[in-house]
């Protein structure tokens, strides 16, 4: 049986050539957007199938392109569709193993299955290939990177990851390799023989504008105060080399002001406060340049109530107060009461452009990308108002009062724009990145982006059945141009990155010794690719046994995963490298605690903080309710401060030594301060260790209203009278319900392993008792 529907696939040379090299080892595949990666993918998949068996991981960076990918599956394949799912975060955690178990392609975001590693709910040990799409993501902490790390431990695994941009940098792209374990590379560009008959392209159109005469006078007074507070960090020695300063530049020097205060220079304290001053004005100068007056107006009034808010930090409530910032907020105020007289040059250009379009091809799609949301928002709204079938199309993430779109509405949306209900889509980021969107005929950058991914992905929405058009809006002198040259040198520079990959790749990958099929069996796939191709026959491959000599059975890994020492770890610190660096050592179990971050014992829970939370928790009083509750849940709770160092953001050193003080004095917790997760994961092992209790069950305080109904049974019985965890799971397995455990007599209890005939009865004495009110 072939795996693959071979009547759905058009297959391309350039496709059966990359699949058949995949097969060679772990594989980097860079294609430009609308060649057909996930077909490739497919491809790889069926191969792997047919000769090995086992399951399939295919991870990508959203909920959305999650589900296209499996609905692809599904099409193009031959495969019951019950074993093909979807892992998400909407999936329930508890019914995520048995899913596993049971599937042959698991289509997952990439932090649900990294979650479910770390808590032992799944193994790899089967899986014969793992597919990282958009694998520029790659880097840093993303999930993708503990997940190839954990792969890699099994000897004969498969990876196959592809993006049509790693990075422009010779080091980014190295860290991709070397994160993902990469043996082999792939890499095509536009004008590459065997993908150019494919590529359609695309006519790039630049469209500069003048700033408004009504906005010089506001755009003048932001670079004026903003002028003057890098002069006022000039004083610190700060810029020394730099004559024009960027906002990375600001970026770059408060990691330098860090380092003085951590020195004990108290002085820079007004150093960090003007730096953060000056990210905030450069954001305004940026939205007035980029986006136009309207969002520069919205984004001055956040300032304000964040400055005269309680919890606003000591940067924005001295900023307000500012002459210089008061002055503007009064003349941006006077602009706004005449809004009506101002125009805003991109909005204008964005009607007469689409209405050219439209008039002389009344059936394209439109897709205007959008930085921040607000502008989508205003975008949306002028456009429709205008008489075009525009709609905003976001993200699904809540970001402040603005609320995201779940997947059913952006799914509807795009079925909508597909179906011509609307014409113009005005998008933010997420529609740059993997999702189905139909065949759109032009593109239009609202401003331009400095990232070259962005810019390719961008423009990759278009020319992929036909030319397409791109046109980039900006305003002239502002750095929308600084930005739309930075993006074109990266992608040069990406693309000659590429290319030197291509050619000099054995002097910077390693070279694999391992094959996961023999060399004779690559050429072999090779060759009946292309006669497949040429004779419309699969070729037929003896299906591998799905078990291998030597490998543990779910029930042999589930003994050994309980021999680890048991920590219990809230679902909010997943996500922390803590809990990666502790996977290894003991077996994770996560639940939504109501306090705490890790407990090791009975006795012992810790609150792990941040240097950041820690202050944050400081500033607006959660901190000693936490405490509170430490003290009340646990005989022996303990704070971990995280970080370089507590003494920064506007916070007087007394405030804070006064704070560490009533921990430790007052509320009698100890506070031990880690450089890193790294430090904090060794000392709670440690901490873990000297328990020397392996892996017994632990009482999880939680809030009950996150409880499932075993674990609120388990509470119930665990109030009982010196019933422990463990001696709760155990009544509650022999007498079946809490009923039957209330209603158990002395003689039935004992029969229970661990409860002694003294427990048994204070057990009955406390449930049978008269309820007596204490008297006040």
């Amino acid at each position: 049986m072939s795996y693959l529907r071979e009547e759905l696939i058009e297959k391309r040379d350039y496709q059966l050539h990359i699949a058949a090299s995949a097969l060679r080892g772990n594989t980097l595949v860079v294609l430009p957007t609308g060649l057909g990666k996930t077909i490739i993918a497919i491809m790889v998949i069926a191969e792997v199938l047919e000769r090995k068996g086992g399951k399939i991981l295919f991870l990508a960076p959203t909920k959305p392109l999650v589900v296209q990918h499996a609905k692809s599956i599904k099409k193009l394949m031959n495969i019951e569709e019950e074993k093909v799912v979807v892992f998400t975060g909407d999936v329930k955690k508890a019914t995520r193993p048995a899913m596993w178990k049971e599937a042959q392609i698991i289509v997952s975001t990439p932090q649900v299955i990294q979650n479910d590693i770390i808590s032992g709910d799944i193994s790899l040990d089967e899986v014969s290939l793992v597919i990282f799409d958009e694998a520029h993501r790659a880097v840093g902490n993303y999930a993708y990177v503990f997940i190839a790390q954990e792969y890699a431990k099994k000897e004969d695994h498969l990876i196959l990851a592809i993006t049509a941009s790693p990075g422009g940098s010779e080091e980014k792209i190295m860290e991709i390799i070397e994160n993902l374990g990469i043996e082999n590379v792939e890499i095509r560009t536009d004008d590459d023989p065997d993908v150019k008959p494919y590529i359609k392209g695309f006519k790039m159109r630049y469209v500069e504008l003048p700033m408004p005469a009504a906005l010089k006078d506001l755009y003048a007074k932001l670079k004026e105060l903003r002028d003057d507070i890098i002069a006022e960090l000039r004083k610190f020695g700060l810029f020394v080399t730099v004559r024009s300063v960027s906002r990375k530049d600001i970026i770059m020097e408060q990691r330098s002001v860090q380092a003085q205060i951590q020195e004990g220079k108290s002085e820079y304290y007004q150093a960090a406060m003007l730096l953060n001053m000056a990210i905030k004005i450069d954001y305004a100068l940026e939205y007035l340049e980029t986006q136009g007056f309207e969002s520069c107006f919205n984004y001055l009034m956040k300032l304000i109530e964040e400055g005269n808010s309680k919890g606003g930090s000591k940067a924005s409530r001295t900023l307000v107060r500012h002459r210089k910032f008061i002055e503007i907020v009064k003349l941006a105020r006077e602009l706004q009461r005449k809004i009506d007289e101002i125009d805003n040059p991109k909005i204008e250009a964005l009607k007469k452009i689409i209405k050219k379009k439209l008039d002389t091809a009344p059936e394209s799609r439109i897709i205007v990308f959008t930085h921040y949301r607000d502008t989508a928002q205003i975008v949306a709204d002028a456009l429709e108002k205008e008489g075009f079938k525009a709609v905003r199309f976001v993200g699904q993430a809540n970001k402040g009062e603005d609320k995201g779109m779940n997947q059913k509405k952006q799914v509807e949306i795009i079925n909508r724009f597909r179906n011509g209900e609307y014409n113009v889509l005005v998008a933010t980021s997420v529609a740059e990145e993997g999702l189905d969107i139909p065949a759109t005929d032009m593109v239009i950058f609202y401003e331009p982006v400095p990232s070259e991914i962005r810019y390719i992905q961008r423009r990759g929405r278009t020319g992929r059945t036909s030319i397409g058009e791109v046109v980039i809006l900006t305003i002239k002198g502002t750095r929308d141009i600084a930005y739309l040259w930075s993006s074109k040198k990266k992608e040069r520079k990406m693309k000659n990155e590429l290319l030197w990959l291509r050619m000099f790749l054995k002097d910077k990958v390693k070279e694999s010794k391992r094959r996961i099929f023999p060399e004779e069996e690559k050429d072999k796939v090779a060759t009946e690719s292309n006669e497949k191709k040429d004779e419309g026959e699969a070729p037929k491959h003896a299906v591998a046994s799905h078990s291998r000599n030597g490998q543990l059975t779910l029930l042999e890994f589930e003994n050994v995963k309980a021999e680890k020492p048991i920590i219990y770890v809230d679902t909010r610190e997943f996500r922390s490298e803590v809990v990666k660096q502790l996977a290894d050592e003991f077996r994770i179990v996560p639940v939504q605690m109501s306090v705490g971050d890790y407990i090791i014992s009975e006795e012992v829970a810790i609150e792990r903080k941040t240097t950041n939370d820690f202050l944050e928790s400081l500033r607006d009083g959660r901190l000693f309710t936490q405490l509170k509750k430490l003290k009340n849940e646990y005989q022996k709770p303990v704070i971990i401060i995280e970080g370089d160092t507590l003494f920064s953001r506007g916070f007087h050193e007394n405030a804070i030594y006064g704070a560490l003080a009533s921990v430790v004095m007052d509320f009698s917790v100890p506070v031990i301060f880690t450089k890193n997760a790294k430090e904090t994961a060794k000392l709670i092992a440690a901490m873990r260790q000297r328990t020397g209790k392996g892996y017994r069950e632990i009482p999880v305080r939680k809030n009950i209203t996150t409880m499932s109904d075993e674990e609120r049974q388990r509470f119930i019985v665990e109030s009982l009278p010196n019933v422990s965890a463990t001696l709760s799971k155990r009544l509650l397995e022999h007498f079946g319900s809490v009923r039957n455990v209330i209603d158990a007599e002395v003689g039935e209890l004992i029969n229970v392993r661990g409860i002694g005939r003294k427990t048994a009865e204070e057990i009955h004495e406390i449930i049978n008792k008269k309820y007596q009110k204490k008297k006040d």
